[in-house]
């Protein structure tokens, strides 16, 4: 500790920030963010009904991600080398003061948002959806606490803001961006700095695995695009029903500040010849692996810095080992090649490191940035299934390609040749600066409210409102909104695990006398004057009814705003996002007021694997229809013995059960008669088949009704 000492010049006020976990879901990916330097969720496994680690679609069940932190290594100027590192392997992921977790928050996670309609809103916002906060190397103690913080030898001197942006855009939705700041706060430069994203990518539906343990880790396939900087994973081995899927974490590009001139460079391999031209290091990316357990030499845990650090700098295989290109190359490909297949062997429980360097030397003061990237992809249509799993060709890759390809895109900004220089025709907004993240936008998302026919629950009147129809595009500076489209779920979409895109376009309303569209108007959905309803200052301006929804299915429901887009500048027509404004609807019965309606059950009898259920004896589902606003339900064995019992208030209820969890989201809308049992006793035990009765109490009236239900199986 003494020895180090001279290295922390600085004195760094800590504030008893408490830790805090976040969570990035304004488009179809969901990630989990801290302020102590690491991603996702590592009880994710043992708690899938809790916030997403990095799941994708949203609501499928289908994680990518056990735990991922940042890791920054350097020499010293004593002459050490050592890497801070914001998560380690670890079954248990972060605990305060556990070692490997090296980072400690200096402030709370602060959000903002560029949409005006959000909270959050701030004219400061880069994003929809930014989280924002700064974690150090520094502390003697988790603040707040007397837990010492682990290897206090070992530290740095950094200290990080950490930004993350993300889009609900529809060619944004699918990726999520990480920032970092790194500052050296101590009083001695770092020379041959490397930072790194350590990551346990895991692809696996949460909601319908039966593997525990390792069996749960080690289905997975690896390995990384070269030309996009992206490590990425696949579910190779799993048995479970779900949709396939890649999970990727992706470095983007860096600034860093030449000492020598005193300027700020691009830092990214595509710039190595500038760097070698003046006597620098090339920028390199350098994928690594290893395993959880086990493993040898290279593909053996690190368990100190200097190995750590050689993981970040030396590429594996080792080029410098072979005597040809070729041997090299023949080497690689056997190594990829295991990667890609272990997990159908249940043998792919590989822990992995994205690191990018050398950034040559960081002077005390110093700021360098690092921006990264995480990226989810469905597998093409052809690669879906259980024969799909394995597959991991480019043709299985080209949507994950192209989401990342946008994910640059969006951080490139106006760097249109991404060198990391304005060059003529770039500065898109005249401010005589290079900016990222200006990107095409297309309209605001409506505001959408769904509301069920007065007295009939199967019929559904979707309301917008024109917040899309004021919306300038910061790239054109043109107010181009062009029109409305209105998506629809099928009954039984949900069992799928991506709802969302399995939404059909139904109907589209545009302006006319123009090149885009359908140039069919306006009039058969505008209101002369805009409804309203109580508790809510919208105006709604617009107004859809659907019919003949079958009672007792989920449908989702979403309205998009469109642009005219500009052939002549090459930008086609933007649609807004199919995630902001979805909305799931279970049409049915609506609550029964004053006389009762007669009570039921259906499905009456029900089967064991009904329609809509889901695989598990823990996703069933079997409704009661016609309750009164607030009832009281009692269900009997024939003997007289009570097997379950709830009480439902159609004011409150949203779904109780572990099927809304696996199959639907939190904007979801029930019809208010309806009330679903998962068909499991009181001990949480699953009833065996044969006749059953039931009681429905009005808790307002005191009325009794009766009635009975077969479940055979």
């Amino acid at each position: 500790m003494l020895a180090v000492a001279g290295l922390f010049a600085c004195n760094v006020s800590w504030a008893q920030a408490p830790f805090e976990e976040a969570v990035v879901d304004i488009g179809n990916l969901g990630v989990s963010v801290s302020n102590a330097g690491f991603f996702g969720r590592a009880s994710i496994r043992n708690n899938p009904t809790g916030p997403p680690s990095m799941e994708y679609p949203l609501d499928s069940g289908v994680e990518h991600l056990f735990e991922s932190g940042l890791w920054i290594g350097a020499r010293r100027s004593d002459g050490v080398f050592t890497v801070r590192t914001g998560a380690v392997t670890n079954p248990s992921g972060y605990a305060p003061g556990r070692s490997g977790y090296e980072f400690a928050q200096e402030s709370v996670l602060f959000e903002r948002s560029s949409l005006p309609g959000r909270d959050a809103f701030s004219g400061l916002a880069v994003s929809h959806q930014d989280y924002l906060a700064t974690f150090a190397d520094t502390a003697s103690f988790v603040p707040g606490t007397s837990i010492a913080m682990p290897d206090p030898a070992g530290r740095l001197g950094a200290s990080v803001t950490m930004e993350t942006y993300a889009w609900n855009f529809p060619f944004a939705e699918y990726f999520v961006i990480l920032n970092f700041k790194i500052t050296n706060v101590s009083d001695q430069p770092w020379d041959s700095v490397f930072v790194a994203l350590w990551h346990d990518l895991v692809v696996r539906n949460v909601n319908t695995t039966n593997d525990a343990g390792g069996a749960f880790f080690n289905k997975g396939g690896y390995g990384f695009i070269d030309s996009l900087y992206a490590s990425y994973a696949f579910n190779a081995g799993g048995a479970e029903e779900t949709i396939n899927t890649y999970g990727a974490l992706v470095f983007l590009g860096a600034e860093w500040r030449d000492p020598a001139s005193g300027m700020t460079r691009f830092f990214h391999p595509n710039q190595a010849a500038a760097y070698e031209a003046d006597g620098y290091a090339a920028p390199f990316v350098n994928p690594r692996w290893w395993q959880f357990g086990g493993g040898t030499n290279e593909l053996s845990r690190p368990t100190d810095d200097n190995v750590r650090y050689e993981r970040m700098a030396t590429p594996f295989p080792d080029p410098a080992n072979f005597a040809t290109p070729a041997e090299y190359e023949i080497e690689r490909e056997e190594w990829f090649e295991r990667l890609r297949t272990d997990g159908t062997i249940s043998s792919g429980n590989w822990i992995g490191l994205t690191p990018v360097g050398p950034f040559p030397r960081v002077d005390p003061g110093d700021t360098f940035e690092v921006t990264y990237a995480a990226v989810a992809a469905l597998k093409p249509e052809e690669f879906q299934g259980q024969p799909g799993k394995a597959i991991d060709t480019p043709e299985s890759k080209a949507l994950l390609a192209n989401n990342i390809l946008w994910a640059r895109r969006t951080y490139s900004g106006e760097d249109n040749n991404f060198n990391g220089d304005l060059d003529p025709g770039e500065d898109t907004n005249g401010n005589g600066q290079l900016d990222r993240y200006v990107i095409p936008e297309p309209p605001r998302s409506p505001n959408v409210r769904v509301e069920f026919e007065s007295g009939d629950a199967t019929r559904a009147i979707l309301y917008w409102d024109r917040t899309s129809e004021a919306s300038v595009d910061p790239v054109t500076g043109e107010m181009d909104f062009e029109g409305y489209r209105v998506y629809r779920s099928n009954p039984g979409d949900d069992r799928g695990g991506n709802i969302l895109d399995a939404a059909s376009l139904v109907a589209q309303w545009d302006e006319t006398g123009n090149r885009t569209g359908f140039n069919n108007g306006f009039e058969e959905v505008a209101l002369s004057e805009p409804a309203t309803f109580p508790g809510d200052t919208t105006r709604y301006w617009f107004r859809f009814p659907v019919d003949n929804l079958l009672a007792g299915w989920q449908y989702l429901f979403t309205v998009t705003a469109f642009d005219e887009g500009d052939v002549t500048a090459g930008l086609p027509s933007f649609e807004s996002s199919r995630t902001a404004n979805a909305i799931r609807v279970f049409p049915g019965t609506p609550a029964a007021a004053g006389a009762s309606a007669a009570v039921g059950v259906y499905p009456n009898p029900y089967r064991v694997g009904a329609a809509w259920d889901g695989t598990t004896a823990r996703t069933r589902k079997l409704n009661f229809y016609n309750l009164p606003e607030r009832a009281e339900v009692r269900i009997y064995t024939l003997a007289g013995e009570i097997v379950d019992e709830f009480v439902h208030d159609s004011a409150t209820y949203l779904g109780d059960i572990r099927w809304y969890d696996n199959f639907s989201g939190d904007n979801r809308i029930l019809p208010g008669g309806e009330h679903s049992w998962d068909l499991l006793s009181r001990g949480g035990l699953g009833v065996s088949g044969g006749l059953y009765l039931y009681t429905v109490k009005d808790l307002a009236s005191g009325e009794v009704q009766s009635g009975k239900f077969v479940v055979i199986k």
